[in-house]
């Protein structure tokens, strides 16, 4: 019978995000995250009932110390245990004190899967396992990731050292071969050439001496600048998912395909444990960030793992006494993710199983209102919402939209698990009032920052959410777009990570020809400047080594940020048109745009299937490989059958 590890549910996810989060290294120094770190249950019992149709054999294994009770009776790990035909009852006990406690049984008659269950704080559930670990050989402490070899193009005599360029940014080992043991070698990483060049400021180094070879510590580089050696052997060995692209993307216009590409391999780059949202810096779970990435990843993998794997591993565990990552946004964004992570896979289970820890959350962030209801930052909480001009002083309006959004989404998780969704709807239906009163200002056409501060500053974030997630009505939105999205007096976004937002909402209101203007302009903006993959912050302003400058450092800047990869998402949702209308795919539709495109060419992976896209100026064919679809071009529909090209003369 087909066995699998298993271990206490959501522990495997919150073990690995915790080596993720601890491996932060800047000048030599290490450097962990800063918030709350949720352990493994170090402890755990994993229970079942079988019914064996013949006599087999059994043999227990363990990530840890422990036993297993068979019908009561106790019996040691890789023991070879008789169990006779008929009904059983199993438990087995394993302790780890410092990994992720786990069991596995060979056996015949009896299966480590699915079935078993423990118990988490009086609630039974279903025990975490995953498909790669199906041998007492294999070890869940292990991530399986992909491997491949990649050689420097190339390599220059520079000053005092040598530099070695790759063909564009990686994340892995680098191996440093035929060397003399009296060496000491200084390891200079860049994302930039001026980085890897600039030893004294260089963020990420290495020093070795007294070896052959070496095979130094996971980081992210483009460029690699070696003094205190003549003529190594060099090679960088790159780690990575190994996942397919199942969405792609092709138009006339060869630089939005250069964009699109570098897009979708700064993504697969982040794609790790978890998603993390730079490879070079941080390399940590960022809530906010992470919610960006789960759109994109929907566009191009369809990875339903990993968008699991993160959600559980930033909720942690209970008690819930401190926001995600500390930011307040990010606790929010995590809550309403997890409808649209509902209605992407229509995966009910995993609502079922998580949404008492939705419950949690929400009862802290009551904790953190004031007297009038509205969320607000308290002791260490972080209101970030963007690297923007935003006035903060007292509630913020955007954060309050979050909030509004997050007790929306609990309404339809309550309707999905069967639970009363009256408290819900009665705050969401309180917060919508209380916003207007005191944010809406009529005279202006638009949400401001703070009511508090007496300043009135108009920002477009609030204004953004507002209509992203349908809490302004009709005659608002209309006054937003004008006073706000069209208005070139308010502040630019200039961040990829909210200018994903802001083109998700113009792509809503049909302002395509703003989205392909970004694209050209903002992403070919890197792109011009020699980017590979999506920078964490663009500035058209800045110059030379300004661009890579951020929070204080000279290069602290990362040029490999998951949040800047939106053109995956918007060209797949808006121009290829592909979207789902219930959950799962179960119904979906198709509505193809070409605005400045003479074609375009692309698939969107869905839920057991995918639909390709192709369309020219007098041309439209869709295949959808599964049904369900629908076909929209101006005022008719048509239904797409499985497998079958629809073709259509326009």
């Amino acid at each position: 019978m087909k066995s699998y590890w298993i271990w206490n549910y959501g522990d495997y996810e919150i073990f690995h995000s915790n080596r993720v989060n601890a491996r932060r290294q800047e000048f030599g120094v290490d450097y962990p995250t800063f918030w709350k770190y949720y352990d493994v249950d170090r402890n755990v019992r994993f229970y079942t009932e079988i019914e064996t149709e013949t006599d087999g054999n059994i043999k227990l294994f363990l990530n840890g110390k422990g036993y297993i009770l068979v019908d009561g009776q106790r019996y040691a790990t890789e023991k070879v245990i008789l169990l006779q035909k008929g009904k059983h009852t199993l438990q087995i006990s394993v302790v780890n004190l410092t990994g992720l406690p786990a069991a596995y049984i060979e056996s015949d008659v009896c299966s480590t899967n699915e079935n078993w269950y423990t118990f988490e704080n009086g609630v039974k559930r279903k025990v975490g396992w995953e498909a790669h670990y199906d041998g007492p050989e294999t070890n869940p402490e292990v991530f399986p990731f992909a491997y491949e070899k990649k050689c420097p193009v190339s390599i220059k005599k520079q000053d005092e050292g040598i530099l070695y360029e790759f063909e564009k940014e990686i994340f892995g080992f680098l191996h440093i071969n035929g060397v003399k043991e009296y060496e000491n070698i200084h390891v200079s990483y860049g994302e930039s050439l001026e980085e890897a060049l600039d030893v004294e400021n260089s963020i990420l180094f290495e020093d070795v001496s007294g070896e052959n070879s070496y095979k130094l510590r996971q980081r992210a580089f483009r460029y690699i600048y070696l003094t205190g050696t003549e003529n190594p052997n060099v090679y960088a060995e790159l780690e990575y998912l190994p996942i397919e692209y199942n969405g792609s993307f092709r138009c006339d216009d060869e630089d939005v395909n250069k964009i699109w590409d570098m897009c979708a391999y700064t993504l697969h780059l982040n794609m790790r444990e978890v998603l993390t949202e730079a490879i070079k810096r941080d390399r940590w779970l960022w809530g906010g960030d992470a919610y960006q990435a789960f759109k994109f990843n929907n566009y191009l993998f369809f990875d339903k793992e990993i968008v699991r794997r993160s959600t559980i591993a930033l909720r942690g565990k209970e008690p819930f006494d401190e926001h995600i990552n500390t930011i307040t946004d990010y606790s929010l964004y995590w809550v309403i993710g997890l409808y649209e992570y509902y209605i992407t896979y229509g995966d009910i289970e995993f609502i079922k199983n998580i949404y008492d820890k939705a419950v949690s959350l929400m009862e802290f962030c009551e904790t953190r209102e004031d007297e009038k209801g509205f969320i607000v930052q308290k002791n260490n909480d972080w209101i970030f919402i963007d690297w923007s001009e935003i006035d903060k002083d007292g509630a913020v309006c955007a954060e309050q939209m979050l909030y509004i959004a997050a007790n929306q989404t609990m309404v339809e998780l309550s309707k999905l698990v069967g639970a009363n969704p009256a408290v819900y709807e009665k705050k969401s239906n309180k917060l919508i009032e209380l916003t207007n009163k005191f944010f809406w200002k009529e005279e202006k056409g638009a949400y401001i920052d703070c009511y508090e501060s007496g300043k009135n500053h108009i920002s477009r974030h609030a204004n953004i959410f507002a209509i992203l997630y349908e809490i302004a009505s009709e005659d608002q939105k209309t006054k937003i777009i004008e006073n706000v999205l069209e208005n070139d007096e308010i502040t630019k976004i200039t961040t990829p990570y909210f200018e994903g937002f802001e083109l998700d909402v113009m792509g809503k209101i049909g302002r395509f020809d703003y989205i392909e203007n970004m694209i050209k302009t903002y992403w070919k903006g890197m792109l011009d400047l020699g980017a590979t993959t999506v920078w964490e912050e663009y500035n058209p302003s800045l110059i030379g080594t300004q661009h890579y400058e951020m929070y204080g450092n000279k290069y602290g800047k990362s040029l490999c940020h998951a949040w800047g990869a939106s053109p995956i998402y918007l060209l797949g949702k808006y121009y290829l048109g592909v979207k789902p209308t219930s959950s799962g795919y179960e119904t979906f539709e198709v509505k193809p745009y070409l605005g400045g495109f003479k074609f375009i060419d692309g698939v969107v992976p869905i839920k057991d299937g995918s639909v390709s896209v192709k369309m020219s100026k007098d041309k439209l064919s869709v295949i959808a490989t599964r049904s369900g679809g629908k076909l929209v071009w101006e005022d008719k529909s048509y239904e797409l059958e499985a497998n079958k090209e629809f073709n259509l003369n326009i």
